[in-house]
């Protein structure tokens, strides 16, 4: 049962049977339940007409239970003292602590305690939220209430259904805008966490392709796929991605989904930019030329510069390792079954598209997802191995498990033909980005400071937190090699950076382009082991605000 989301500028009508010692058969009847948040002064947050029918049994409830309102606090009074005729609903009362500190991560923990506190018990769920909390900090709140309802429970012989069906979040402030693009976000945040929840033995490349190709059927005014195999990408040169690939029976796959966003917004009929970036890439096949077209020289602005700046797409590249062993360079037993999760880029691109189909946003994007097995055979790749990348450098290969940065570095080097406005590339990338940053933040590199400054700005607004790590030239000397144009690790000091500075080389000059380093929260290890789904809130808040430009 899939939880539904609504808005009410006023309480809606609720209704509720008293708590009885025997209870209902299951479905016999709805319950209604009725949460006020309350902070740690005892004060509501939210307190707008009609609430003032249910102060006495809120005043009430906070004395006799000596209620604090500190952070993720919750009490209810299951109706059982109410007034069938004045009142009848259980009560359910959430801390929020201190009103001046809510953020991103006390909303997260706010929307928790609701979800997990009601959907065993009531049908219908109404949040009193009133005018009191920011825009940014409702938009999240929806968002964390959808995404508390996420279930994979599909391997399970025995599951129980949640009876809460439905949400109504009461405010003035919410729209139903507002409302239909976090539901947009909570289904691609969902197909990024489902996806990267099946085991290896069931996701894998091509696995990846066929998601998306299901979904350029299910929206096929917006999307198109292309799939790139390995005779494809042998013959435009990317033995980088072909040196991981290669170890394992199951093929690598690029895969191309092209949302024509804004081409939809400017016309239904006709050719667009994409048609021609596919017969240059059909040329480049053919030619084995592996560059992209020749930017258009800068004019002053005019209307014809501004359209066609406006046509361009913005990139996102996700490291798709469907499982990593490590290679010949082989990782420790423990925990090696979360190496599943070793493609959360890729879903995580995956998750945007399909989020962006469903909000329709005016723009056109690039998702690529670079999908391959990571192995140990006969046919993998071995330390010491050169190999050369689809730009022309050699690439001496010390450790195969370093081998997100090479399905990224040739993958970078094949989307640059599109003349992107910019490229973000979002990878499970080291494990030195999980020593400094830990599980909170994702961090990000970037060559720009317009796509910093939106990116930055996207993370506050959604709560889809990263941190700006640096790109100085000077640790790019730790990628020299002795034998070959550079070395794919860069020695323990400062692994995140450096593997940055790894992919800093097959990005051209003066194109646009930021990292996403989501090793430290692409997932969650131990009893609630699962993926996040994210950055799917994060890009799909950039994309909105890039939209609106």
């Amino acid at each position: 049962m899939s939880l539904t989301l609504s808005v009410s500028k006023t309480l809606p009508k609720l209704a509720s049977k008293k708590l009885l010692k025997k209870a209902p058969a299951d479905n016999e009847t709805q319950s209604h339940c009725l949460a006020v948040l309350v902070d740690d002064k005892a004060n509501l947050i939210g307190n707008f007409k009609g609430l003032e029918a249910y102060q006495q049994r809120i005043e009430d409830l906070i004395a006799v239970s000596d209620f604090s309102g500190k952070l993720g606090e919750t009490v209810a009074d299951f109706a059982l003292s109410a007034d069938a005729k004045k009142a009848p609903l259980q009560l359910f009362l959430v801390g929020v602590g201190k009103p001046e500190k809510i953020n991103s991560t006390s909303i997260q923990k706010i929307a928790t305690a609701l979800y997990k506190n009601t959907h065993k018990r009531v049908t219908n769920l109404a949040v009193a939220i009133g005018d009191d909390l920011s825009d940014e900090s409702l938009q999240q709140l929806a968002l964390e209430l959808l995404n508390a309802s996420y279930r994979f429970d599909k391997y399970k012989a025995e599951t129980s259904e949640p009876k809460l069906s439905e949400v109504t979040l009461v405010s003035a402030s919410v729209s139903q805008e507002t409302v239909d693009y976090v539901a947009a976000v909570h289904s691609g945040q969902s197909l990024a966490r489902d996806v990267a929840n099946e085991p290896g033995n069931i996701c894998f490349p091509a696995y990846m392709a066929d998601q998306a190709k299901e979904l350029a059927k299910a929206y096929p005014d917006l999307l198109k796929v292309t799939v790139l195999g390995e005779s494809e990408m042998e013959e435009l040169g990317m033995n980088c991605f072909l040196s991981v690939s290669r170890g394992s029976v199951r093929e690598g796959q690029l895969v191309i989904l092209e949302y024509q966003g804004q081409n939809q917004a400017i016309t239904n009929s006709g050719s667009n930019s994409f048609t021609g970036t596919l017969a240059n890439n059909i040329k480049a096949v053919a030619d084995k030329l592996p560059k992209k077209a020749a930017k258009a020289k800068k004019v002053d602005v005019d209307a014809e510069s501004v359209e066609e700046n406006f046509d361009a797409p913005i990139v996102l590249v996700g490291k798709g390792v469907t499982f990593d062993s490590g290679g010949i360079s082989i990782k420790p037993g423990a925990a090696m079954d979360e190496m599943k999760f070793d493609m959360g880029g890729s879903a995580s691109v995956l998750g945007t598209i399909k989020a962006l189909c469903e909000a329709r946003l005016p723009i056109n994007v690039v998702g690529a997802l670079a999908c391959a097995e990571n192995m140990p055979s006969g046919e993998a790749t071995r330390p010491g191995d050169i190999v050369k990348a689809m730009n022309g450098m050699n690439v001496e290969i010390l450790n195969t498990d370093a081998e997100g940065r090479l399905v990224l570095a040739d993958t970078l080097c094949y989307v640059q033909r599109y003349n992107p406005r910019a490229i973000i590339d979002v990878a499970t990338l080291t494990g030195a980005c999980v020593i400094a940053l830990g599980h909170v933040r994702s961090a990000v590199f970037s060559n720009d400071e317009d796509v910093l400054f939106e990116l930055e700005n996207a993370s506050d607004q959604s709560g889809d937190l990263i941190w700006h790590m640096p790109l100085d030239d000077q640790y790019q000397s730790q990628l020299d090699s002795p034998i070959a144009d550079i070395q794919n690790i860069g020695g323990r000091a400062a692994g995140a950076v450096t593997a940055a500075c790894f992919l800093s080389r097959f990005i051209e000059e003066d194109q646009a382009w930021a990292h996403l380093d989501i090793a430290g929260t692409a997932w969650n290890s131990g009893k609630e082991k699962g993926a996040t789904g994210r950055p799917v809130p994060l890009f799909m808040q950039y994309l909105k605000n890039m939209s609106q430009q």
